[in-house]
């Protein structure tokens, strides 16, 4: 698709400027780091199907966060972590990691929990929820 020409009337792609918006809800005083939730390889969406299949991994729900804000919370390599939003909180094993940032939590979204936890605010263009950044708050459970 579109590898001769794009859908206009002189085949040309139209590019537009937009202004970057930071997510609805920032980190604060209270819920200091960001949450992203995501996908892991083995499962997909809600996990109903793919986690029928015994091949596939399936740890469970995790929170994965960077070794220096582990540190600064006592939270160890698969301790009992909590999460906790405006919307609610969920408690998983911790993953210490170097792959993220040290102001920002990840949870996979295949598992319950997670998605209770993210913001649906809309985008103001495409009217696309939030699901994956909100303020949060960590600690050790």
């Amino acid at each position: 698709m579109f590898l001769d020409c794009f859908a206009t009337p002189d085949g040309r792609a139209r590019f537009h400027t937009v202004e970057h918006r930071g997510a609805a809800e920032q980190a604060c005083a209270d819920y200091p780091v960001h949450l992203t939730t995501g996908r892991v390889l083995g499962q997909y969406q809600s996990g109903a199907q793919t986690r029928r299949v015994r091949a596939l991994p399936d740890d469970g729900a995790f929170v994965e966060l960077h070794p220096s804000l582990a540190g600064r919370l006592g939270v160890t390599d698969g301790a009992p972590t909590r999460i906790t939003t405006r919307r609610g909180s969920m408690t998983a094993p911790a993953r210490v990691v170097t792959t993220i940032r040290p102001d920002t939590v990840f949870v996979p979204f295949h598992w319950v929990g997670a998605n209770r936890l993210t913001n649906d605010a809309l985008d103001p263009s495409s009217r696309m929820p939030e699901f994956k950044v909100c303020a949060a708050a960590v600690e050790a459970s």
